[in-house]
């Protein structure tokens, strides 16, 4: 990728939104797939925000959607890797409501 090639990238979201909730079922990947749109979201400057509560917190607004940073999908995979390994079930709609509410 060339110099200009980077740097629009960077500029494609710019004055855009990404909205980012899930339906609650368990979904192979679906876990990479969250922390790869926030992560290209910000990277391209589109602000990307956290539905909690799946579509009913869409509706419902508020408290129920938190923009999005870098930071809160830092240990994303790591953490819910680790809650595999021992054992724990959860879904998507546990982790929405695990990310930071920033």
């Amino acid at each position: 990728m060339t110099h200009e090639e980077h740097h629009a990238a960077k500029t494609l979201g710019i004055g855009k939104a990404i909205a980012v909730l899930t339906s609650g079922g368990d979904a192979q990947g679906m876990n990479a797939a969250v922390r790869a749109v926030v992560r290209v979201g910000i990277f391209t400057g589109a602000r990307v925000f956290f539905v909690h509560e799946g579509y009913q917190g869409l509706v419902d607004g508020g408290d129920n959607i938190k923009e999005a940073t870098w930071e809160s999908v830092s240990m994303m995979l790591q953490l819910l890797s680790s809650l595999k390994i021992h054992g724990q079930k959860f879904n998507m709609q546990y982790l929405v409501k695990a990310l930071p509410r920033c």
